[in-house]
């Protein structure tokens, strides 16, 4: 106990510490103490002064008290006045709250019998209005009843429909049927209901036959009278659903006949003016007939389309036209020009997309749905199918079966998001029957090509037709990209051309005897496959091809004109060089034939103008193309050239000093400006 009451003790001290180090902390922050200090003024005399001035304050204050005496007594008495007259007031106060609490008892009573005469109001209103509601919807008026049976379908009997279609649907409802009211009033409703059901019915079927008759705008009548009259084939919907299956099933027949009879006539006048661009006689191996006359006699075919047959030229202007209106068939009479049927075509599929877009449109507005589409359209669209099967079994046009490719794949894409399975299905059969028959028509010229026979006139080396046709044909090719059937077509150019060549360098080019006069025809028939696919701009595997084919034979051309007139030179040239050559043994320069070397020399002295002259003349009866025959001449000279260059070098290493027939030797820049004027006056 000693030991906490120390522990006490000196926690007590401890705590006294700390209070006097607070108080000496805050006399140390204390501004007059500071001002003391900071001045050396006794601190004891310091806190005397202060207390005598507190001490002075202090009876100041005390004076000011003695002299506010008599006015404090006087607010003392103005303070109890004032408590009598509150208490006053309070007591009128409790007087006055005792009276309101009587009136508000008798508000509350009020307001609860307001609130009890407002419900009776309420309901009595409500039951009013549910009645006179009631008593509108189910009684049916004399106007209504005259208006049913006696006005004209119009567009006031269409309100009138509505009207009757109201009372007969509030007639139907659960809590109407119960009544008595309605028991009396539904039969008269039945027999308005029937009577304007086959009004309407007649109206329909009248509006729908009308369709038939001639020069009559379909779109229009639908959509001024059908359309208009709308809500009452919906009335039939709601109220006879078996009319309304008559009323679909006759406007099904109605529009089949109408697009059916609308194609075949349309079709009909355009294939009055279609043009026939190729026939079996212009297969690429048929015989090609030039001059010859109409005569009844004549066994040569009048109806061979020439290279028409293959060109494209303007027929490439039909997919430029894809998305534009149709062809009128009045202003295609009164032009009278021919059409091919690519462009038939196109006009006749937008048609049928026109009229499709229409007639769904009118059957989703109408109708509420497309269910007879199929019917309204299939008898036209298998018919233009028909149409298109007849022209295709007679058609050897490979360029339009392309083109009807490419317009029906853009049709296709143009039907876009509104595609009706239908015409999905028109166009895809289309495809497949175009490229059925391409490839019947394609197969047929390469049969024609691997068939063909040369004829037993004398051979010439100007082109054959057989190359122009199929250069004609492979440029039209490759103008019409059709990323469709690109593999195929492919394969089936590739076959084509493995076959032409064949017949060019196996069949023809050996009706010639010499070798030379055989590269002149392959050079001819080559550069022109060339030049028609660069002119078209249609260059590709074809045009890479012939250009091999070119380069290599003309290198054999021209070789086989040099050793016409030169061919004892070249053959020293080719013979000596070897003896000669670096490393070669010293003995072999003993085997070169010196008076050959000086024949050689002096023929060729006597004969290079004569022999040029010579190979000029040749080359130009054997190439007409200018260009051509100027490369060809060029090529031969400047050969010619370096093969007397490298036998003017071996003269020079077999007699280093000069040989004794050196005026014989003509100057290598002699011959050059005689190539040269040559080269230039060809």
């Amino acid at each position: 106990t000693r030991a906490a009451e120390a522990d006490e003790a000196a926690a007590a001290l401890q705590a006294l510490l700390e209070e006097e180090e607070d108080d000496l902390a805050g006399f140390q922050a204390d501004e007059a103490v500071q001002e003391a200090l900071s001045t050396g003024r006794d601190l004891r005399q310091y806190a005397e002064e202060v207390e005598s001035a507190l001490r002075a304050v202090e009876r100041e204050s005390i004076n000011d008290y003695i002299r506010e005496s008599e006015s404090l007594a006087g607010l003392h008495t103005q303070i109890r006045e004032c408590d009598g007259v509150l208490d006053t007031m309070e007591s009128m106060l409790r007087g006055f709250q005792g009276d309101l609490a009587s009136i508000s008892s008798q508000i509350k009573y009020l307001q609860d019998e307001s609130l009890s005469m407002n419900v009776k109001l309420r309901n009595r209103k409500a039951a009013e209005t549910q009645l006179s509601s009631f008593i509108t919807q189910i009684v049916v008026p004399p106007e209504l009843i005259s208006n049913i049976c006696d006005a004209p379908v119009d567009e006031a009997y269409l309100g009138h429909v509505r009207e009757l279609d109201k009372k007969v649907q509030f007639a139907k409802l659960e809590q109407t049927a119960m009544t008595s009211a309605c028991a009396d009033i539904s039969p008269e409703l039945e027999k308005l209901r029937i009577k304007s059901v086959q009004k309407i019915r007649d109206f329909l079927l009248d509006r729908i036959g009308r369709l038939k008759r001639k020069m009559t705008n379909t779109q229009i009548l639908q959509a001024s009278v059908l359309l208009k009259y709308r809500g009452l084939y919906h009335f039939l919907q709601e109220h006879a659903p078996e009319v309304t299956v008559e009323v679909r099933e006759s406007y099904t027949a109605t529009m089949s006949g109408v697009y059916l009879t609308k194609v075949r006539d349309y079709l009909a006048g355009l294939l009055a003016f279609k043009a026939e661009v190729a026939t079996k006689s212009d297969l690429l191996g048929a015989e090609e007939w030039l001059g010859y006359g109409t005569s009844y006699f004549s066994s040569k075919p009048t109806h061979a389309r020439g290279d028409a047959a293959y060109r494209l030229g303007e027929r490439r202007a039909v997919l430029e036209q894809v998305g534009e209106p149709c062809l009128v068939l009045p202003a295609v009479r009164q032009a009278g020009a021919p059409l091919h049927y690519e462009t038939i075509f196109r006009s006749v599929s937008t048609l049928l997309l026109d009229a499709v877009d229409s007639e769904s449109s009118f059957m989703l507005r109408f109708f509420g749905d497309t269910d007879a589409f199929d019917n309204v359209f299939g008898k036209c669209i298998f018919y233009a199918m028909e149409s298109l099967e007849q022209h295709l079994i007679g058609s050897w046009d490979a360029v339009g079966c392309l083109l009807l490719l490419l317009v029906n794949q853009a049709q296709r894409e143009h039907m876009g998001a509104a595609e009706m399975n239908l015409l999905a299905n028109f166009f895809q059969r289309v495809q497949v029957l175009v490229w059925s028959r391409f490839k019947a028509i394609m197969e047929a010229h390469v049969q024609s090509v691997a068939g063909f026979v040369p004829g037993a006139k004398s051979p010439e080396t100007a082109p054959h037709y057989v190359a122009r046709r199929y250069a004609e044909l492979v440029s039209s090719f490759r103008l019409l990209k059709t990323p469709v059937v690109e593999p195929m077509m492919g394969n089936i150019l590739r076959v084509l051309r493995t076959e032409v060549e064949k017949l060019l360098c196996e069949r023809l080019a050996r009706q010639h005897a010499t070798l030379k006069q055989q590269a002149a025809f392959l050079i001819n028939n080559y550069e022109l496959i060339a030049s028609v696919l660069t002119e078209r701009s249609a260059r590709g595997e074809e045009s890479s091809h012939f250009d091999q084919l070119l380069d290599s034979i003309k290198t054999v051309f021209v070789e086989e004109q040099l050793h016409a007139g030169q061919g004892a030179m070249i053959e020293f040239v080719k013979a000596t060089e070897p003896l000669l050559m670096p490393g070669a043994p010293a003995a072999d320069a003993a085997k070169v034939d010196r008076a050959a070397m000086e024949a050689l020399t002096k023929i060729f002295y006597d004969t290079w103008r004569a022999s040029i002259e010579a190979i000029n003349r040749e080359v130009v009866q054997s190439f007409a193309n200018f260009k051509l025959g100027m490369e060809i001449i060029k090529q031969v000279l400047t050969q010619l050239l370096l093969y007397y260059t490298r036998f003017v070098d071996l003269v020079k290493q077999v007699y280093p000093q000069g040989p004794a027939f050196a005026q014989y030797i003509l100057s290598i820049p002699t011959l050059m400006n005689e190539i040269k004027h040559f080269s230039r006056n060809f």
